[in-house]
């Protein structure tokens, strides 16, 4: 099995993630695993990234700078995975 089909296959635990850049530059978002698992993106001032990772999986966030990437942040994946918490009102009038 390729590490692609590994990735895929839902061999992996994945968790749903979301970064938001609130800086006032564009950042590289880059996140990997284990089993060749890499994601990178480019992600503009303001702009939100939604993405999907292995659980143990680590995030770089990569700020420009005048002489190039600089890292920021590096942290695990879980820091940012979305909270998946039930909903118990709603916005809608009754």
């Amino acid at each position: 099995m390729s590490s692609a089909e590994w990735q895929y296959s839902g061999l992996l635990n994945m968790i749903e993630c979301v970064y938001r850049n609130d800086t006032d530059r564009m950042v590289i978002v880059k996140c990997v695993g284990d089993n060749n698992f890499y994601r990178e993106k480019v992600v503009l001032p303001t702009e939100m990234y939604w993405f999907e990772a292995p659980q143990e999986a680590r995030l770089e966030i990569w700020k420009m700078s005048i002489t190039g990437q600089m890292l920021h942040v590096r942290a695990d994946v879980r820091d940012y995975a979305m909270q998946e918490e039930p909903v118990t009102e709603s916005l809608w009038a009754s």
